[in-house]
Formats: structure tokens, sequence, C-alpha cells
């Protein structure tokens, strides 16, 4: 099935899939449907999310380094969104309790890609300590999991 909307994954998704519940040794025929995916530029990450990745420098790592059509530099267009979710949303972020920096940027991206945004966070509903499925919801931007996004590609594995 052709893709019909574009994506914007977190790297709690990628973790997750390749990790847990998706690994590639057991799902090669996903990954091969994700990095079609990838090379369509459908599915994107900012480069935050590589950035994230890189401090474990294991196995997930390496897969995404060698993805390079898939991470978006952060540019003159995605800061400015940036800087407006976290004025809307200062907690989103906190380095004290490691929540993830690259967040704003993942929710950035699909702001200016017109994008879904891909994570397994859930929704806290709190607004003193959102996730990235809250701010979604507070921009009116779709938000999804990875196993949704299998369902909305139509694939079967």
């Amino acid at each position: 099935m052709t893709a019909l909307v574009s994506y914007s994954i977190d790297t709690s998704s990628i973790i997750h899939a390749r990790r847990r519940a998706y690994p590639p040794d057991i799902f090669p025929s996903l990954w091969d449907r994700i990095e079609g995916l990838i090379q369509e530029h459908t599915l994107v990450a900012t480069e935050e999310v590589l950035h994230e990745l890189e401090r474990q420098d294991d196995e997930i790592y390496r897969w995404a380094s060698r993805q390079t059509e898939m991470f978006i530099p952060i540019d003159r267009e995605i800061q400015p969104i940036v800087s407006g979710i976290l004025l809307q949303h200062p907690n989103l972020i906190d380095v004290r309790r490691n929540r993830s920096g690259a967040d704003p940027f993942v929710i950035a991206l699909a702001i200016h890609r017109g994008s879904t945004v891909v994570t397994q966070e859930v929704p806290t509903n709190h607004p003193s300590r959102p996730h990235i499925p809250d701010v979604c919801a507070a921009v009116s931007i779709p938000c999804i999991n990875i196993l949704q996004l299998i369902r909305e590609q139509g694939w079967s594995i």
C-alpha cells in the first residue's frame, strides 16, 4: 500500500519496535518496509532523535545511523516552532528527570511537514507534566504508536 501520510517518529518508538515488539531478526520484512518509508521520506525523525539514540551506541543506533535519509536537521523554519512549543509547554522537557530533549523537535517537525507523530508515550492529561501525545492534542497534530503506523500502512507481518 502506498503511504498517504508522513510520519515524524520519536526515539521511544524506534527503541520499542527494534528492541521489544518487532526485533529485526524475527520481523525482517517489517524493517524492509520501514526502511522503504524512510527512503520515500515518508518516515522521518529530527536529528535530535539520532543524538538520543547515540547515547546507547548499540545496535539500534548503528541501524539508525545507516538511515541517512531519515534524519532531518533542525533549520530556521523548525527552530521557531520548537520555541513556540516550549513556550506553551515548558515542562515537556526536564533535564533533571532525564525527560527527552528531542520531544519538542519531533512535534515541531510534524507541524512543519503536516505529519503524524509516532511515539510510544501515552498522555498524562496533566499540563504540568505533558508527554508528546498531550502536546500533539493541544496543537491538533495526529499522534499514534508504532502498531497504529503498521495498521495505517495496511501491513501484515
